[in-house]
């Protein structure tokens, strides 16, 4: 059985798609936003206009449901229409947060991974209201990432098997 992990902007997600074979990073974007030719990596899209594609939030579920089935660890963006719909669905998920007084290391994560100016004020906006939604739902488990620690350190100490 998988674990669903819905983690906020900077946490480290990429990173673990990236660096282990049985986790995934389903980076949002290409499912809510139909692709447009461009050289900018997915961080650098962050905060531009884009279209939105008439099949989300019902592609980036159905994809959530099957990485489900291929990966021990999913990845998801944190965003309180997707705990809607883990509620409503009694979809098993847990959350990954930086500390509420640690801002400045999120911001400078946005900034060293090519993010807009754009997108960090809209981050900076949702920064403690998102989290205060968070403590609301039916999650599992909640790390809360201090310092630089990442969403890695967190799953290591909980002993959660991640394979490179």
């Amino acid at each position: 059985m998988a674990i669903i992990i819905s983690g906020f902007a900077t946490c480290g997600k990429s990173v673990l798609g990236r660096k282990y074979r049985n986790v995934i990073d389903l980076e949002s974007s290409s499912y809510k936003h139909k692709i447009l030719d461009t050289d900018l990596t997915v961080d650098q899209r962050k905060g531009t206009k884009r279209e939105i594609n008439d099949e989300w939030p019902q592609n980036y579920y159905d994809a959530i449901d099957e990485a489900c089935k291929k990966y021990d660890v999913v990845l998801v963006q944190l965003k309180p229409e997707h705990f809607n719909y883990f509620d409503e669905n009694n979809i098993k998920y847990s959350i990954a947060y930086p500390s509420l007084d640690n801002w400045s290391e999120v911001e400078k994560r946005c900034i060293e991974r090519g993010n807009n100016e754009d997108f960090i004020i809209r981050l900076k906006q949702v920064f403690k209201p998102y989290y205060e939604d968070s403590l609301k739902r039916k999650y599992e488990k909640m790390y809360i990432l201090n310092n630089t620690e990442t969403l890695e350190d967190c799953l290591i100490k909980d002993n959660i098997k991640l394979i490179k």
